[in-house]
């Protein structure tokens, strides 16, 4: 009886350590950054980690279809918080393009956009709700940025800072493509600051764009050639 109690323990020891070397070689995905997306290798590992009531996932155009937008799959995870993403894959949902983190979303319920500071940086430490002069401080030295700007309509304005050559490096082990960074500046002041149509390069240490000093709307990180057309 003792040496059938003795091989029952056994057997439930083996069993409890084999539970524990699986866990331990097959451990929960962690995202700390917005580069952290990129190691899910489809929508349901996504929804797994997640949550799946913190996803919300359907086939969507990205960019206007009219002028060459084409149907991916989109992934909304936790709308309307601090910890807004959207992830574009795919159709079939099994490769990730692109992750956006922004500051702005539609409050469907008062029909108006509403701005939350979004807390997804990259490992760099920059995020959507930051000021230019915060990134700059990160970056060690000025960046230039591009001006396109249609006068008295900043709808139609570009200002974009492109920084795949941001001083501190990013390595993510995740893939073997490399990860491309766009900076989007929010254009609701730049009537205030550059009144006449314009399109020029500035640096960030230019007084005038000092003054402005504009804040990231959006950060968006995509694979290098993988990234969804317009």
């Amino acid at each position: 009886m003792a040496m059938k109690q003795l091989t029952i323990f056994v057997l439930l020891l083996i069993v409890n350590c084999s539970s524990i070397l699986q866990a331990k070689s097959n451990p929960k995905p962690v995202i700390n950054s917005i580069e952290d997306f990129f190691q899910f290798e489809n929508v349901e590992q996504l929804s797994d980690c997640i949550g799946a009531e913190n996803v919300f996932t359907e086939t969507a155009y990205y960019g206007d279809p009219n002028s060459g937008g084409k149907l991916y799959l989109v992934s909304q995870v936790n709308f309307g918080t601090p910890h807004q993403a959207l992830l574009i894959w795919n159709q079939e949902g099994n490769q990730l393009y692109e992750v956006q983190a922004s500051a702005y979303f539609y409050d469907f319920k008062h029909k108006k956009i509403k701005f939350i500071p979004n807390k997804w940086k990259t490992r760099q430490g920059i995020h959507a709700g930051m000021h230019l002069s915060g990134l700059v401080a990160i970056n060690w030295f000025p960046v230039t940025i591009n001006i396109r700007h249609v006068k008295g309509d900043s709808a139609y304005g570009d200002l974009h800072i492109r920084l795949g050559w941001v001083k501190n490096k990013v390595k993510v082990p995740y893939f073997p493509q490399k990860l491309v960074y766009i900076y989007s500046l929010d254009l609701k002041r730049i009537n205030e600051f550059f009144p006449a149509s314009s399109e020029a390069t500035l640096k960030s240490n230019h007084k005038v764009v000092k003054k402005w000093d504009p804040m990231l709307e959006l950060v968006t990180v995509y694979r290098e050639g993988l990234k969804p057309d317009h």
